[in-house]
């Protein structure tokens, strides 16, 4: 049975203090159970899990032989110190810990080890590292996320009468959902745009990818419930308005975050007539470096309940996204161009995270994935991909998806009208 794949970029943990346990422990699986008392102790655990347990090894170019080789003696530096003056800082580890892992491939992992000899000048023990973010920031089109992308579509629409269109319907709002051991929040707009020449195009932006746990809620008397509602309103202005109407679909996936794949399902399942394969993945399987799992398809079928043949009757489909579009928030416009031929993307290069994280399944992982002892909050933690993926024939972690027509909102003080007004066009024009 398939089971949901969460997929986030970004996670934040808090550690208890550290004790000696155990020195090693041959697979990833059980790293939980370690703990360590040195700096050189520390290192060697993380060096060895990260040799055992990353799943980029055939594509990632980090030299991990001579990370050790070159960093084993800072530690026992830091060691030496530590025991001369009791002088380590959090940020005299941080630097080092960046420079280890700052340039890796994975742009989901997350990086969270405790200085186990807290310094009295630091306000906390934690080292954060996040090499997706390092790489990211030093792109020149970097524009920093925030609150108020959330009001500029508003903005959007304040003025989008002088262009002539007309908004028909625009409903909005904020919904928590639950949903095996996943407690969070979305933020959805759904605006029912209506062209020049009358015909309608039903639009819907996400703050994250949270559509399935949502419109599970559907009919009931919840705020969740409420954020069904919204959804299938999105839904059925797709697949009731007549094809004379229907112009085209824009999803909008700026500053999406991330989520389920399951979402899948709606988002591409809704417009296939047939199951359709839109990416391989496999795991790490054994200790070795590149001791992989077979290949597997993973395919979307179709909606059951929801159903538009978009292919036939050639309706385009138009996803935006950006530089903050994470995981499952970039990973959508990918799979949807593989599986539907009228779809569009525009707006800026991703942000590259784009190889699922699954926690919750039947497959034997304990050779990669994220580990650490994340459960008990205690003394480090490794957030990095369970599996890696082709799509379209290729491995993306890392550089992500290049729209079809780039369009870049650095230019525009990060207003959203110009990649907005760009999807309205295609659809008008199509």
């Amino acid at each position: 049975m398939k089971k949901t794949i969460i997929l986030t970029a970004a996670i934040v943990i808090f550690f208890s203090s550290c004790r000696k346990e155990s020195d090693y422990v041959p697979y990833i699986g059980e790293s939980h159970k370690l703990a360590y008392s040195t700096y050189e102790e520390q290192f060697t655990f993380l060096w060895k899990s990260i040799s055992t347990g990353y799943v980029f090894w055939d594509v990632d170019t980090t030299d991990w032989d001579a990370v050790y080789n070159r960093f084993l003696p800072q530690f026992r530096a830091l060691d030496q110190r530590y025991s001369d003056s009791g002088n380590v800082t959090v940020n005299d580890l941080s630097k080092v810990y960046n420079e280890i892992f700052g340039r890796m491939k994975d742009h989901h992992m997350s990086v969270i080890v405790q200085n186990i000899h807290p310094h009295p000048s630091d306000s906390g023990r934690l080292v954060y590292v996040r090499p997706g973010q390092i790489e990211v920031e030093q792109r020149d089109y970097f524009i920093e996320k925030s609150s108020s992308e959330r009001t500029s579509i508003r903005a959007f629409l304040d003025s989008i009468e002088s262009r002539g269109y007309t908004v028909l319907v625009h409903q909005h709002g904020t919904f928590p959902f639950h949903e095996e051991a996943i407690s969070s929040e979305v933020t959805y707009h759904y605006i029912l745009f209506r062209l020049p020449d009358g015909r309608l195009v039903p639009y819907l932006w996400q703050s994250m990818a949270a559509f399935t746990p949502v419109i599970r809620s559907l009919g009931s008397n919840t705020s969740t419930g409420v954020g069904a509602v919204l959804l299938n309103n999105w839904l059925r202005a797709i697949t009731d308005t007549p094809r004379s109407q229907l112009a085209g679909i824009i999803l909008d996936n700026r500053s999406n975050n991330g989520g389920y794949q399951d979402d899948l399902d709606y988002l591409i399942g809704t417009f296939l007539t047939q199951p359709v394969e839109v990416m391989k993945t496999r795991y790490k399987e054994g200790p070795g470096r590149l001791e992989y799992s077979q290949w597997a398809p993973y395919y979307i079928n179709p909606n059951k309940k929801y159903f538009r043949d978009i292919t036939a009757e050639k309706i385009p489909y138009v996803i935006l996204c950006d530089i903050n579009s994470i995981s499952m928030g970039e990973i959508e416009p990918m799979c949807a161009k593989v599986a539907l031929p009228t779809v569009y993307t525009i707006g800026e290069r991703t942000y590259g995270a784009n190889c699922p994280l699954q926690p919750y399944t039947d497959i034997n992982l304990n050779y990669g994935g994220p580990f650490g002892d994340g459960l008990n909050y205690h003394c480090h933690y490794i957030y990095t991909s369970t599996f890696e993926a082709l799509i379209d024939g290729r491995i993306t972690e890392g550089s992500g998806h290049t729209p079809d027509r780039i369009i870049l909102r650095k230019d525009y003080n990060g207003d959203f009208k110009p990649q907005l007004d760009a999807a309205l066009n295609y659809i008008a024009n199509y």
